[in-house]
């Protein structure tokens, strides 16, 4: 048995006046004798090996505590707590073990009562049902489907407040997609980008960013038409200037490093000696000079 129930209250009203030592001796022998299911040995020897009990304070410890709370009998030490306990265990655990062997825990029979009392109500629940609707007409039985509050006879006359509704094409149309002013629309392009106005207005992918902004605004219905044109154009400016960083990084770029030295119809000379040939060369005449004695 690895398990066991501990009352805590009845177990510290009877243990109040044990030390502390004596305390742990009697929940080892406790666990000793749940853990084996049988009662504790009577040789002190093998008693103080599994209490592990050394010294003479532990032993007679261990000795009191038998005293007082154990039965010394034939078969061992015996406590009638955990007596009881193991038999109650060992009743569940063979009851467990035969109605493992038979499949299961046999069905009680408040619950087999339930059972057929079900199954009885739903095979007479149809004929019942069938009993009661042939008393009713037929003509009533119709009219009481739809309006159960409300019995007609056989001789009543047509409804008819009846209220169709009739859906119109306004109802079923879907709301059209906001389109700016072409020309509004410029101006506003114009005032900040200038000459580019009419690039960013002819951009191929015109509809696609029309598209966009208005299902990133469609929720935003208090804008004015006047906000809404500003707002796009600040979005095409935005998409315009993308599109040509786009186009400057991958356009070829030619720098002043990239230039070819030499024109292409020239051929370059792998002489040293014919750079000098560009050198310019004194073509004047020189002067003699008179150096005074004293210059040294």
């Amino acid at each position: 048995m690895y398990y066991y129930k501990k009352n805590i209250g009845d177990y510290r009203s009877a243990t109040a006046h044990l030390t502390l030592l004596e305390h742990g001796v009697y929940n080892w022998l406790l666990d000793t004798y749940y853990l084996n299911e049988k009662p504790l040995p009577k040789n002190e020897r093998e008693l103080f090996r599994t209490v592990l009990a050394r010294t003479e304070d532990e032993k007679q410890a261990v000795r009191d505590v038998l005293d007082e709370f154990f039965e010394n009998t034939e078969n061992g030490w015996i406590h009638n707590r955990c007596e009881s306990e193991l038999k109650t265990y060992q009743a569940k655990a063979e009851s467990n073990r035969k109605n493992g062997a038979k499949g299961g825990r046999p069905k009680t029979e408040t619950k087999q009562q339930e059972n057929e009392n079900q199954s009885a109500n739903q095979q007479n629940t149809p004929q019942e049902n069938e009993s009661d609707n042939s008393e009713i007409p037929k003509e009533t039985q119709s009219v009481n489907s739809g309006n159960p509050q409300k019995t007609l006879t056989k001789n009543h006359k047509p409804l008819t407040n009846i209220h169709t509704h009739t859906v119109t094409r306004e109802e079923n149309s879907e709301p059209q997609s906001w389109s700016p002013n072409t020309e509004h629309l410029q101006n506003v392009i114009r005032e900040c980008q200038g000459s580019k106005s009419e690039s960013i207005l002819a951009m191929p992918d015109f509809k696609f960013h029309l598209g966009n902004f208005n299902a990133h605004w469609e929720n935003k219905i208090d804008l004015t038409e006047k906000q809404r044109t500003r707002k796009f154009a600040v979005w095409l400016i935005q998409e315009f200037e993308k599109l040509e960083r786009k186009q400057d990084r991958y356009s070829p770029k030619i720098s002043e490093y990239s230039k070819p030295r030499y024109p292409k119809s020239q051929p370059v000379s792998r002489n040293v000696n014919d750079a000098w040939e560009d050198q310019p060369v004194f073509k004047g005449t020189v002067a003699l000079m008179e150096v005074p004695e004293d210059f040294l």
